[in-house]
């Protein structure tokens, strides 16, 4: 007798308790809707899928900086591929991956001045860093006028 393959919602389940918690830590807003997990934090927003074929979940990467940190609005957002992630077996060190990942920008966005920028390719990740820098911050002033309008109208 063959065994029932185990869905997004199954997996989700067992590590719910863990999942909350580490999002709850790390400032990180999630939703489980259909069989994706959304997952957003202040500069980024992410897609998990669990592959039920290779019992592994793979991420995808938001294409912009989210100006609502509300997981419902990014379940048709344009991702790609995180290919620097590797395929994991637990949804925790998904969020743990994406955690990291939003450190590492948020240290490259404080550092932007810092970059060197002699070469053409050292000018070109400057100026893309330093766009990515705009984007973050006019991202965050958006979330904090939504923030003041909604304590305003509570």
């Amino acid at each position: 007798m063959e065994s029932r393959k185990l869905t997004m919602k199954d997996k989700y389940e067992i590590e719910e308790t863990e999942i909350g918690l580490y999002a709850y830590d790390n400032y990180l807003e999630y939703k489980l809707i259909g069989n994706k997990l959304i997952v957003v934090s202040d500069i980024g927003y992410w897609r998990i899928e669990y592959l039920q074929d290779w019992d592994c979940f793979v991420l995808y990467h938001g294409n912009s900086i989210p100006n609502d940190v509300n997981p419902e609005k990014y379940v048709d957002a344009d991702y790609h591929f995180q290919k620097s992630a590797r395929q994991h077996k637990k949804l925790l060190t998904c969020l743990m991956y994406i955690k990291d990942h939003e450190d590492y920008r948020c240290h490259v966005i404080e550092d932007v001045e810092e970059m060197p920028r002699r070469t053409k390719k050292q000018k070109k990740v400057y100026n893309k860093v330093k766009q990515k820098e705009h984007e973050y911050k006019t991202a965050l002033a958006l979330q904090m006028i939504s923030a003041y309008a909604l304590a305003l109208a509570s």
